[in-house]
């Protein structure tokens, strides 16, 4: 082990999980309004010390070339403010019902599983909201955090939106293959960041993305809905589940269809993050060189 991972391991990480702690008990006191508002605001006078701002204007620069540095600075602000708001609202997502408006409940099928897929926009903690309305469970996937208290705090305790969640991985695999085949829903966010998976144009430019929604809904014959997230004003938000994507025929190898199918979700989000670029998550490295 390197000395930079024992400094990450044992000063670092534990560091991380003390404020992540210290911060959820202290949005918990709040209303949900004012913490969201709260949170927006703090976001934005400590982000000049985080160096993940760096790989933010990088990305900006990649995909908006065209844009001044103003321009793109004003983007960065928007979105450091908007993951400020999310973390402000973590504590009360079981609170914001009267805040959500969720329209497109009549694309999906009835008594049929279904994969959802969304992106990291706006509060995308709140996309499995759906699944109170359907009065079904949302299974979905995540990444592991690297700081074990920061991990217990926000995904250890019960979730207060249905469903469960399952870190990433072989058990990951499993559940949601499960789930699928019992029927159920399953949330999965598409435009993380991998070393896997095959390659493919995500905001015009070739990135890692993941095969897994292509792969089940050929192999289980279920449909996949893009669920997009829109932060409207403060802490109100939009969800918009949008038609089914299109499997290609059979008539294609399946490596063809698999490629075809995340092609046109790549596009669909890639749209969104245009439509509202101020709410997308730029700090991590999409695109890896």
């Amino acid at each position: 082990m390197t000395i930079k991972k024992l400094i990450d391991k044992f000063f670092v990480e534990p560091i991380h999980g003390i404020i992540t702690v210290l911060l959820f008990l202290f949005f918990s006191s709040l209303s949900p309004k004012f913490s969201s508002w709260l949170g927006g605001k703090l976001a934005k006078i400590i982000s000049p010390i985080f160096p993940q701002n760096k790989i933010a204007m990088q990305n900006l620069k990649l995909i908006f070339p065209e844009l001044a540095l103003d321009e793109r600075k004003k983007i960065l602000d928007e979105a450091i403010e908007n993951l400020g708001k999310s973390a402000g609202e973590y504590p009360h997502l079981g609170k914001l019902n009267k805040y959500i408006e969720v329209t497109g409940i009549n694309n999906l099928p009835k008594n049929k599983p279904i994969i959802f897929v969304a992106s990291h926009l706006a509060n995308w903690e709140l996309t499995p909201y759906p699944g109170v309305i359907l009065n079904k469970p949302v299974m979905r996937i995540y990444r592991k955090l690297n700081a074990p208290l920061s991990e217990w705090i926000l995904r250890k305790r019960p979730s207060p939106l249905p469903g469960d969640v399952v870190p990433k991985g072989r058990i990951g695999a499993i559940k949601m293959m499960s789930t699928i085949k019992s029927g159920g829903l399953i949330l999965i966010l598409s435009d993380q960041r991998l070393n896997t998976g095959i390659k493919i144009k995500f905001l015009g430019h070739q990135a890692n993305t993941l095969v897994s929604p292509a792969l089940m809904a050929i192999k289980f014959n279920c449909q996949i809905h893009p669920l997009q997230i829109i932060r409207k004003q403060g802490c109100r938000f939009k969800i918009i589940i949008h038609k089914k994507i299109i499997v290609p025929s059979k008539k294609f190898p399946n490596k063809q269809r698999i490629k075809l199918i995340m092609e046109n979700i790549n596009d669909i989000i890639s749209s969104w993050v245009i439509e509202n670029p101020g709410q997308w998550f730029w700090h991590h490295r999409r695109w890896k060189n």
